[in-house]
């Protein structure tokens, strides 16, 4: 009887650490958009919040940004470093040695797509979100917002504002 009693005690034990370790892995980490430079060039006054989610499913993005030009596309990404570190860096690769595209990177949509980049609405407000299969790292500090040049893809452009996720 007392060899159950510890084996039970011992699961128990395990269980509630496994528990208590995916509750903190599934904690969202948020941060609040500011406008960078280029975007205040612009005109814009951009902020709005981002989020991101890391489960054992993988990693979920989300933003609200506000300040955007009406029916405009922007590029949003996951970023490797903080913004006040060249503005957040570069993209965050799941592999860094592999592709500059989803599924490697994270990017974000206001549709299906995960290439589509977000649109603002008639009010100037934009909602995205990016999914991967994939547990982002640590280093995957920011959410960068693209402005998309003539001619460009939502690959990137000029950055105009990034929120940390703290």
């Amino acid at each position: 009887m007392k060899g159950r009693w510890i084996l039970a005690t011992g699961c128990t034990i395990l269980l509630a650490g496994g528990l208590i370790g995916a509750a903190i892995a599934a904690k969202p980490a948020k941060g609040t958009f500011l406008t960078l430079p280029a975007g205040q060039s612009l005109g814009l006054s951009i902020d709005g919040i981002a989020q991101i989610k890391r489960s054992a499913d993988g990693t979920r993005v989300m933003v609200h940004v506000r300040g955007l030009v009406p029916g405009v596309t922007y590029a949003a990404h996951l970023h490797n470093a903080p913004c006040s570190v060249n503005e957040g860096g570069a993209h965050y690769k799941n592999d860094p040695a592999g592709a500059a595209a989803p599924p490697n990177e994270l990017w974000l949509s206001s549709t299906d797509d995960p290439r589509a980049g977000i649109t603002a609405n008639p009010g100037g407000v934009a909602h995205g979100v990016g999914t991967a299969d994939w547990v982002a790292r640590p280093e995957a500090q920011a959410v960068v917002i693209h402005q998309i040049p003539p001619g460009g893809t939502t690959a990137g452009g000029p950055k105009i504002a990034c929120a940390d996720l703290d």
